[in-house]
């Protein structure tokens, strides 16, 4: 990106059309094509600022509203590229794509960012994870997108360091939010995901069917379920693809699950299960 080869006038731009983007007023002057940039500079001026969440849904709105998904994407993925040459600093500013767009694709990848982005604090060691569960857990803005492709996203990570935030989750949201939240899910299996829906299970047995589906869809997005590490965050490391410790064939992971899942389970949301992970 040209705008930022010289470091006194990018800075200068940054400011000026994070400023056009603050000002409900003058948000009519940036044009359709100057919209991604201009979601950039609002991001990279904000991104270490709390409690913006409500307008930046407002204002990743209007970006959507100009801005084609592809365009979006690459926006998310440009932001990101400044946040890993910060050392994960500045990740707030993927909040909006996570909770806002329209497309639940780059609202996951949107939340896989900022879940491997964050930098650990002294205060929280996964910050991104600790401010995605607590806006899973909040009443939604208006304008804000569902919150599933988030959940999605944490629960395909798989490592056994993020249970006690997806525990927060469910001890936190009543089981009508929960189903809501279960009704979008599209996580891949993995042994700290699937553990998670068992002990909701338990919590909610009235649950049973959501949970059932949930389950069902898993095998088809993976040919094994993993206990796996992920580099957080990953710009510490050249090579952040997941490193699996052990797995479990789909078979195998169904002989687990089956004694709890028959507790509460009827018969045919156990045969469902049963056939999809055989």
């Amino acid at each position: 990106m040209g705008l930022f080869q010289d470091q006194t006038s990018s800075l200068s731009e940054i400011k000026r059309l994070a400023a056009l983007v603050m000002d409900p007023s003058r948000r009519d002057e940036i044009g359709p094509d100057q919209w991604p940039l201009a979601m950039i500079a609002y991001g990279l001026v904000t991104c270490n600022e709390t409690g913006r969440e409500e307008e930046g849904v407002t204002i990743y709105n209007i970006f959507q509203s100009c801005c084609a998904p592809d365009a979006r994407r690459k926006c998310a993925l440009q932001l990101a590229s400044f946040i890993r040459q910060r050392k994960g600093d500045g990740w707030r500013a993927l909040l909006p794509f996570a909770m806002t767009d329209a497309a639940p694709d780059i609202r996951r990848q949107a939340a896989f960012l900022i879940y491997t982005l964050a930098a650990p604090k002294p205060e929280e060691r996964f910050p991104g994870i600790a401010g995605l569960v607590n806006i899973i857990c909040a009443a939604p803005l208006p304008g804000q997108a569902g919150m599933a492709p988030a959940l999605d996203a944490l629960m395909s990570l798989g490592d056994m360091r993020f249970a006690p935030y997806l525990a927060s989750i469910s001890n936190k949201l009543p089981s009508e939010r929960l189903a809501d939240l279960l009704a979008g899910t599209e996580a891949i299996p993995t042994d700290v995901g699937c553990g998670w829906l068992l002990d909701v299970l338990d919590r909610h047995p009235e649950l049973s069917s959501a949970i059932a589906v949930v389950l069902a869809g898993m095998p088809a997005r993976a040919t094994e379920v993993m206990d796996v590490v992920v580099p957080v965050p990953s710009w510490q490391f050249t090579n952040s693809a997941v490193q699996p410790l052990h797995s479990w064939s789909i078979p195998e992971y169904r002989l687990r699950m089956r004694e709890r899942l028959s507790k509460h389970l009827d018969p045919e949301a156990q045969e469902a299960v049963d056939r999809a992970w055989n």
